[in-house]
């Protein structure tokens, strides 16, 4: 028994190293991410704010990554905003929102809880309503905690295995910090002809490099991140688009490419009826292939994805990585008063 409880813990202590090795330096150097990021718009941009044809927008997104290695990790994100003040001879609004996610890692429960205000401008480039450009900025609160009672000590080995009585004799100075966030964008949405059309953004996040340390250190600070992404809408005939994009994202020394595309087939196109099956396959370049399927019925998208892993880490994780859902709804409060909206592009 006691050999038995020895390989258990030797066997933990290997999986805690690997983890270590893999999973931390990404958790300290990135911000959350969603493989269906065109389903989360305003954590992809804040110019995209108010981007979209209709009046309100709402989207919830969750994640949940190497539920095969260690305690999964989560990320929960909910949104809504809308348009503002139309000017229906110039085509120019403004636009408001507000996003809220919470981030949960690995056995300490290291989280982040964030709010961000999302305020944009969309300004039309020409009289034909086909070219759209949007600015927006993005302040924030965020909240960083940890829970140092669920993670284990080298003192709480007791030379057989570990026991949770003993005193982890280590002393830590906060558990929990605020600190205030910035964020900016800019996006561009185009439609070329009838069957094509395109739209792509760059965003800058956490513009004042806010401070990090659970241990006063003044040094430690989030990086600021790029953040690239360009999507095309091309009508092959009435039945079916294809969807192609690209996302680049830059935080510090760490990198992240996808780039794929999405078949979708349009069952009917009337507008009270709408409805479209969609089927995508990404790539994000060393990490993982990603596999997508969404539907959408009338002004409702639901999109279900799933990483599997190619990386460093497929020893432990069996190709698994994360399980992600999404869910969009745009509320249309047509007026008295008839207004040309803006193309929607396919976020």
């Amino acid at each position: 028994m006691i050999i038995r409880n020895k390989y258990r813990f030797t066997q933990q202590i290997s999986m805690t190293i690997l983890l270590i090795v893999f999973l931390v330096p990404v958790s300290l150097a990135q911000d959350i991410h969603f493989s269906q990021y065109n389903m989360s718009p305003l954590n992809l941009n804040p110019a995209t704010t108010g981007f979209f044809e209709g009046t309100y927008r709402f989207t919830l997104n969750n994640r949940t990554q190497w539920r095969a290695v260690t305690t999964p990790y989560t990320t929960t994100s909910v949104s809504a905003d809308k348009q503002l003040l139309k000017r229906s001879f110039k085509q120019d609004m403004f636009g408001a929102g507000l996003v809220i996610y919470r981030d949960k890692a690995g056995d300490s429960d290291f989280g982040t809880t964030q709010i961000n205000g999302s305020f944009s401008w969309i300004k039309a480039l020409n009289k034909k309503s086909n070219q759209y450009i949007s600015f927006a900025i993005q302040p924030g609160i965020a909240q960083r905690t940890i829970n140092y009672e669920k993670l284990m000590f080298d003192s709480q080995y007791n030379g057989s295995s570990y026991d949770p009585n003993l005193s982890n004799n280590e002393q830590f100075s906060t558990k929990n910090f605020f600190f205030f966030d910035i964020n900016a964008g800019a996006y561009w949405f185009y439609k070329y002809k009838k069957n094509l059309s395109f739209d792509g953004g760059l965003a800058l996040f956490h513009l004042n490099t806010p401070h990090q340390s659970l241990f006063d250190n003044k040094n430690i600070r989030l990086d600021r991140k790029l953040v690239i992404n360009a999507n095309s809408v091309v009508n092959i005939n009435p039945k079916f688009d294809l969807l192609p994009s690209i996302l680049f994202m830059n935080q510090g020394k760490y990198r992240e490419l996808d780039l794929g595309a999405a078949l979708r087939y349009i069952n009917d196109p009337r507008v009270v009826n709408y409805m479209a099956f969609s089927f995508g396959l990404w790539l994000r370049a060393k990490d993982a292939t990603l596999l997508s399927a969404q539907i959408d019925y009338h002004k409702v998208s639901l999109g279900i994805s799933y990483d599997i892993n190619i990386s460093n880490l497929t020893p432990a994780s069996n190709e698994r990585g994360g399980l992600e859902i999404a869910l969009k709804y745009i509320l249309d409060k047509k007026g008295p008063v008839i207004i040309r909206s803006v193309p929607c592009p396919i976020f």
